[in-house]
């Protein structure tokens, strides 16, 4: 694996541990911070779409278990 893949899975891996913290805490708590912290985790997905090869792009996935209905539904929070 390379540094992109490192950077983009430490990346990934802390926003979606603060989105945990924040489901913890109750959505209505701070629905600003989830909203950013969303829209961040689907810039990260079009970044690794952009910088990883498919393989990569699979490993990645895996090891943050999003699934491709996960992936795909964060990307769309930037369409939005």
């Amino acid at each position: 694996m390379n540094n992109t893949f490192d950077t983009l899975q430490t990346l990934f891996s802390q926003d979606l541990q603060a989105l945990q913290q924040l489901r913890r805490r109750g959505w209505f708590v701070l629905p600003m911070s989830r909203i950013v912290k969303e829209e961040h985790i689907g810039r990260c997905c079009f970044l690794a779409e952009e910088f990883l090869d498919c393989e990569e792009l699979s490993v990645l996935k895996r090891e943050l278990g999003l699934s491709e209905q996960q992936w795909n539904a964060y990307k769309a929070k930037i369409s939005q």
